[in-house]
């Protein structure tokens, strides 16, 4: 399983976190901890934004017991992992935003024949 890595609403009143980044730590029988770390972002002397290289936070979320009989095929995987990550720190998932490019590749390609 890849990194799941899920924009966020930074909140600056409880936890200031533009991304959440969630990895699989251990898996056994009916159960999963998953890594999970928020991270900041920050302007440099420059004004350009940058990502802050140490998370803000860092904990672990456990997926057993009802969480784990809860899993089932409502949303894929990465959206229910990342739910229930965004859960636990109190976070909300930021409005996806359609990047310019997304056009550009949706057009058809030219043939050279």
């Amino acid at each position: 399983m890849q990194a799941i890595e899920i924009n966020t609403v930074p909140n600056a009143q409880t936890l200031n976190v533009s991304k959440v980044v969630v990895t699989l730590n251990s898996a056994s029988m009916f159960s999963m901890q998953f890594a999970v770390a928020g991270f900041g972002k920050w302007t440099n002397a420059e004004g350009v934004e940058e990502w802050q290289p140490n998370p803000l936070v860092s904990t672990l979320l456990n997926v057993q017991g009802e969480t784990w009989n809860n899993w089932g095929s409502d949303v894929d995987d990465s959206t229910f992992i990342g739910d229930l990550a965004l859960t636990q720190l109190g976070l909300t998932r930021a409005p996806v935003e359609e990047a310019p490019e997304a056009a550009a590749e949706e057009a058809p390609a030219e043939s050279g024949e």
